[in-house]
C-alpha cells in the first residue's frame, strides 16, 4: 500500500516553557527542531505505521528546504518536492507549556505557492496511490481539491480551513476537529455541523474531540469513540497522528468502530511525548497500548 500526501512542508521550532505570559520575556533550555506541516505529519506518522509514503510539497531554496528533504528521507517517505526559487521554506514556532498546550507561530512560505499544475508535474506517481491525503489550506485549495477529484482514486481531506461547499460533494473521507467544524459551518451545535458536512455529499466524517474521544458519522450511522487517558507532557501533532490512524483503518479495511480505537491510541500516544515526527507511535507500539 502507499499513499500520497499532499500540503505543506515545514521546519518546526520547539520551545518548552513552563506557562506563557503576554508581554513577557520567555527563556527556553529546550530548542528543537523538526519537520512538520500537517501533511508531512501524516506522512511521517503513516511510515511509522508500516505504510508507504510520498510527500508533494513545495519548499525554497534556502537551507531549511535542503534539511526538510534529509529528515523526510531519513523516515524513509519519498520526497516529490518542488523547489519554488526566491523563496524561503515554510516555518513554525511551536511554544509547549508545562500542561501540555502548544501555541504556534507559522510562516507558509513556499507552500503558499502549492497549485495543482506542481502536483500534476508527478501525476504518474500519484495514480500509483491506493489513497490521496491533502491538507485543506495549503496553497489553492479549491483547485486542488477539484484537480484531485480528476485522478479517480479516493481522497482523505483534513478540513482544517473552509473551502467552497461545492467542493466537498463526493469527497470520501474528511477529517476535522469541533472547532473547526463550528467555524466551517457557522453554527454552535457539533451534531448540526455534523450535518450539514454531510449534506454537501461528503461520505464520511472522522470527528477529533480531543481528550473527549472521536466520532465517526455518514449518511447511515453515528459511532462515538472512547478517549483514551494518559499523561499528556505535549499535544502537538496528536490530531495528525488521530488522522493517520483513521487511514490506516481504511486501508486495512477496519471497522468503524476500531478505526476510532486504533486512531484514538495513536493520539494518545503522541500527546506523552515529546515534540511531533518524533513522538508518532510506531505500529508495534499501538498494538500493544493498553489503558
Amino acid at each position: 500500500m502507499i499513499v500520497t500526501c499532499i500540503g505543506k512542508l515545514n521546519i518546526d521550532f520547539n520551545y518548552s516553557v513552563d506557562t506563557i505570559e503576554i508581554g513577557k520575556n520567555h527563556v527556553s533550555e529546550n530548542v528543537e527542531t523538526s519537520i512538520g506541516g500537517k501533511a508531512t505529519n501524516i506522512a511521517v506518522a503513516l511510515q511509522k505505521l508500516g505504510i508507504q509514503t510520498q510527500l508533494i510539497a513545495n519548499i525554497g531554496d534556502d537551507e531549511l528546504g535542503t534539511r526538510a528533504i534529509s529528515q523526510l528521507q531519513s523516515f524513509g517517505v519519498i520526497p516529490l518536492i518542488n523547489v519554488k526559487p526566491g523563496t524561503r521554506t515554510g516555518f513554525t514556532f511551536i511554544v509547549v507549556e508545562g500542561d501540555g498546550k502548544n501555541t504556534m507561530f507559522n510562516y507558509p512560505g513556499a507552500n503558499g505557492m502549492l497549485c495543482a499544475e506542481d502536483i500534476a508535474m508527478h501525476e504518474k506517481t500519484v495514480k500509483s496511490s491506493d489513497l490521496i491525503f491533502y491538507q485543506v489550506g495549503a496553497g489553492e485549495s479549491d483547485e486542488i481539491i477539484s484537480y484531485l477529484k480528476t485522478l479517480g482514486k479516493p481522497i482523505f481531506l483534513e478540513l482544517c480551513e473552509y473551502v467552497e461547499p461545492k467542493m466537498l460533494g463526493g469527497i470520501d473521507f474528511v477529517s476535522l476537529n469541533e472547532e473547526e467544524a463550528l467555524k466551517i459551518t457557522n453554527t454552535l451545535n457539533t451534531f448540526e455541523a455534523l450535518s450539514i458536512l454531510l449534506n454537501l455529499g461528503i461520505q464520511n466524517i472522522f470527528l477529533k474531540l480531543g481528550s473527549k474521544g472521536s466520532v465517526y458519522a455518514s449518511k447511515e450511522k453515528i459511532t462515538y469513540g472512547e478517549p483514551y487517558t494518559v499523561d499528556s507532557i505535549d499535544t502537538t501533532g496528536a490530531g495528525d497522528a488521530f488522522s493517520a490512524g483513521c487511514i490506516y483503518g481504511i486501508l486495512n479495511n477496519f471497522s468503524v468502530e476500531n478505526i476510532l480505537s486504533f486512531a484514538n491510541k495513536c493520539g494518545a500516544l503522541t500527546c506523552t511525548r515529546k515534540g511531533t515526527t518524533t513522538a508518532f507511535p510506531t505500529i508495534e507500539e499501538v498494538q500493544k497500548f493498553k489503558n
